[in-house]
């Protein structure tokens, strides 16, 4: 039944992340079509609000189902997403208040993250560092997309890098990386069995550059944020690829 399970979270992660990505474009329409190049599809005409709006409900309907034959000890976490989602762009509107909005992008992958460790795993020391981790690069992702849309969000919204301007969010972006880092080299020295991890750790650099060269060059601001994204999958690959190593030579 784990594999069940396993594929019903999935499903759920797919359908409750693709109604949060719908609603949050619903909520945007109006001030992406300011924009010469939307990316939002309801902002330069190829999907019709109806159609939105009728996508987002049975996106919603396949969320509660899948929550409703996932293990019942996960249903706080699931509500938690929706809750996340919903509120982020409606009601409490949480990506237009500085710092909310931190918190709210830095809990997208970590509820989904504490998603997949729970059904696996009872909470513990390593859950929490994987919830932290994975809440730091949610909060970096959402500095990255923030520098991005300023010139657009500027006269519209109070998010976090519209308050404390381009430099410092480019700075806080690359101490968020070097903590979440340095959080891995000592966890992967203190707990027994994650030493593998230890060579990445300089590797961080390569995530880091991007954002210094996007502080440092104007022209490059448009493209850093694919550049992380990229960066990242390679890294993530790398550690996934050393870790089936390791297991299948039972070193682990």
């Amino acid at each position: 039944m784990v594999n069940g399970y396993l594929a019903l979270l999935v499903l759920f992660i797919a359908a409750s992340s693709a109604f949060g990505f719908v609603i949050n474009d619903i909520s945007d329409r109006f001030l992406d079509a300011r924009s010469a190049q939307p990316r939002n599809p309801l902002a330069d005409g190829s999907l019709t609000c109806r159609t939105a709006y009728v996508v987002s409900a049975l996106l919603l309907a396949l969320s509660l189902a899948c929550m409703a034959l996932l293990p019942p000890p996960l249903l706080w976490v699931e509500c938690s997403v929706l809750f996340v989602f919903v509120t982020y762009s409606f009601f409490i509107e949480a990506k237009n208040i500085a710092g909310l909005d931190m918190v709210y992008h830095a809990l997208f992958p970590a509820l989904y993250g504490l998603l997949g460790y729970l059904l696996y795993h009872p909470p513990d020391l390593t859950g929490l560092v994987f919830f932290i981790l994975l809440g730091i690069f949610g909060a970096v992702g959402e500095l990255a997309n923030e520098i991005r849309d300023l010139e657009k969000d500027r006269y519209e919204r109070r998010n976090t890098v519209v308050l404390t301007g381009e430099r410092p969010a480019f700075l806080l972006m690359m101490a968020l990386m070097g903590l979440a880092f340095g959080i891995i080299g000592i966890f992967a020295c203190i707990i027994p069995g994650y030493v593998w991890l230890l060579p990445f750790v300089p590797l961080g650099i390569f995530l880091v550059h991007p954002v210094f060269k996007a502080m440092k060059g104007e022209g490059y601001r448009e493209r850093f944020v694919d550049a992380i994204n990229f960066r990242a999958i390679v890294l993530a690959v790398a550690m996934i690829a050393v870790y089936g190593t390791l297991r299948l030579s039972l070193i682990l």
